[in-house]
């Protein structure tokens, strides 16, 4: 399958738009390290049934608790997966997993008047949406490179590296009352573009996927309203929002290495599923 023997990472992976992207990598033979919020804890088996079927069908797949704002949290949490999915695999490296896909779908929004969020909050946008992923990228590269060295000498190459950071049409275009959410989405286009810039040439590409409203149950609850809707599909060139899988399969295009490895030299590239929502 396209993706057996790589460890996909997906920090937010429970629920939303991190479960669209986790069952199609799942499908086509990842095996999955999901870091899940602490606030999540209580419902993590439920948002893995849902996503994923009963318990019964979570091999491959591990969860791991984790505070992407925290250095020590998200260092924790990468050494502990890295021992428990990538260590006991098969001493053969052509066999062996790989850690070579990191997802980040964690994000943080809240809407609030320019002049009234309250400094606390645009902090919170910014550590969620541009600090974690960049701990969970700074975790993940040092996973890969040491894999890397590991595999130097044998004749099987390990398959490239690969990060795709869920960005946000907020970072394009400004959008009423996102003022915090539209600069920390615009920050991690640039935190993106820097990790291109610096480890596309040590194996990792590094892009962004930027969705509109996506129909999540998220999206469904806060744009499900009639005229709410409407009017904002009113906005959107196509008239649709973005399906989750839509996204998904973007995100997807991005992670391939197969022998023509297609999305190889996409590399600091954003990729807008917005139906034209930002070329207005």
């Amino acid at each position: 399958m396209a993706f057996a023997r790589r460890l996909a990472i997906l920090p937010g992976g429970l629920g939303g738009l991190g479960s669209s992207i986790g069952k199609k990598l799942r499908q086509q033979g990842a095996r999955l390290a999901i870091l899940y919020a602490p606030f999540e804890a209580g419902r993590r088996d439920q948002l893995l049934e849902s996503t994923y079927g009963p318990a019964p069908n979570w091999n491959e797949i591990r969860t791991y608790e984790c505070d992407i704002t925290s250095p020590e949290s998200v260092q924790s949490a990468f050494t502990v997966l890295g021992k428990e999915m990538i260590q006991p695999s098969s001493p053969s490296v052509a066999d062996q997993t790989v850690p070579s896909i990191l997802i980040n779908t964690a994000g943080y929004v809240n809407l609030s008047d320019m002049e009234s969020t309250p400094p606390e909050d645009t902090m919170k946008h910014l550590t969620t949406n541009v600090f974690g992923p960049m701990l969970c990228a700074q975790a993940f590269a040092r996973l890969y490179f040491a894999a890397f060295n590991a595999a130097k000498s044998s004749a099987s190459p390990l398959p490239p590296g690969r990060i795709v950071n869920i960005a946000s049409q907020a970072a394009h275009v400004a959008l009423p009352r996102h003022s915090a959410y539209c600069a920390s989405k615009a920050a991690l286009l640039g935190l993106t573009r820097s990790m291109a810039s610096e480890w596309g040439g040590r194996g990792i590409t590094s892009n962004s996927v930027s969705p509109t409203v996506a129909w999540t149950e998220l999206g469904k609850k806060a744009w499900g309203q009639d005229d709410v809707r409407e009017a904002f599909l009113k906005t959107i060139p196509t008239g649709k929002f973005a399906l989750p899988d839509e996204v998904a399969d973007a995100v997807l295009f991005l992670c391939q290495a197969s022998k023509q490895d297609s999305s190889g030299m996409i590399n600091g590239a954003d990729i807008r599923v917005d139906g034209g929502f930002t070329i207005q």
